[in-house]
């Protein structure tokens, strides 16, 4: 997403008598505003709210590049998310907050980021994991979406379309703690795309040296997409499993078309859990009307039907800490649909 804004740009200064000049910095302050109208109904019971991130995720970040001579750069990223329907979540940059050297072998990137095998849901999802049309895939039983205290190497990108990543996070347990592995993280991704395709395929592990958790949830997924014209049909398929033998198979085909200023996406998923009847599969219909590059207005529908125990609801963010606290009670079996109207402005 274009996200450009205002960059103050620092050309270096003279450095004693020697004449030298430092390298130059650019910093950029960028942000998504992003809010609506959502009503939800799980069962018999309903909910109207104020929502937000309907289609892009609402934040507030800066990041900055610093040329240091020979092919070498250095950088920084620091975003946090917004709740603008309060004012609310505070300055605190758990979106990501990470350095990085980067040069022609690649980039190193230290700090929090999103999870290798995160990426794959979002990027291939029409509506980009967001809003009451984000498909129910992430976190199914436990894998991050992102990891702090993270060193990861990524490919460089003159590698005639090929890219991706190695990721390792430390849980920073001492190694005679009961628990010495716990939040431990290792993943990688790798991916290939030209004007069209784009493919690309990761695997994680997450563990965990804690009496009530598994000891290790695993995350796998593949992804594809194919750019006909105005048209992006696409599809991925997720597993995540642990090792005290859940299991969760996930897969989704959507499709998203422009058409003029606006944008039709859909998308259906299914969920299917193993060796079990409690199983779900969710539908979402939507459409975005760019009135500029920066402002767009936008609609979603979603539908989840639930099946035996489950009780997944349509979920979004900004109501109630959606998805982190459903704003509905849980009722296992019934159905749960949504509609959200709202404006984004991008600077």
């Amino acid at each position: 997403m274009k996200k450009t804004c205002f960059a103050l740009s620092f050309l270096g200064l003279a450095i004693g008598s020697s004449g030298g000049v430092a390298a130059q910095t650019q910093v950029t302050l960028f942000g998504v505003v992003d809010l609506g109208v959502a009503h939800v109904s799980h069962g018999h019971s309903r909910l109207t709210a104020l929502s937000y991130s309907g289609n892009s995720h609402a934040r507030l970040g800066f990041r900055g590049t610093e040329d240091l001579g020979g092919g070498l750069s250095a950088g920084f990223w620091l975003e946090s998310a917004l709740a603008p329907d309060t004012g609310g979540t505070g300055l605190n940059f758990q979106r990501r907050s990470t350095v990085s050297l980067s040069g022609n072998f690649g980039e190193l990137r230290l700090g929090r980021d999103m999870a290798a095998t995160n990426l794959n849901p979002s990027w291939f999802d029409p509506f980009g994991g967001t809003g009451i049309g984000q498909p129910t895939v992430y976190s199914m039983l436990g894998a991050p979406i992102r990891v702090s205290n993270a060193l990861a190497y990524l490919l460089p990108r003159q590698l005639g379309g090929w890219y991706g990543q190695v990721q390792y996070a430390f849980g920073e347990e001492p190694s005679n703690s009961a628990n010495r592995s716990n939040n431990n993280y290792e993943g990688a991704r790798l991916g290939f795309a030209d004007e069209a395709l784009n493919v690309a395929a990761a695997v994680g592990r997450r563990h965990s040296g804690t009496a009530t958790a598994a000891a290790q949830i695993k995350a796998a997924n593949v992804a594809a997409s194919y750019r006909i014209g105005p048209a992006t049909p696409m599809a991925f398929w997720a597993r995540e499993e642990d090792s005290r033998g859940a299991r969760i198979d996930a897969w989704l085909i959507g499709a998203s078309l422009r058409h003029g200023v606006g944008e039709w996406r859909a998308a259906y998923s299914h969920y299917d859990r193993q060796n079990s009847g409690d199983d779900w599969s969710k539908l979402a219909l939507g459409y975005v009307h760019h009135l500029s590059k920066r402002t767009a207005l936008y609609g979603t529908y979603a539908h989840i039907r639930n099946r035996g125990a489950s009780a997944q609801l349509v979920s979004g963010t900004g109501v109630a800490d959606w998805p982190n606290t459903p704003p509905l009670p849980a009722q296992a079996g019934a159905r749960s649909q949504g509609v959200e109207f709202g404006i984004r402005h991008n600077f």
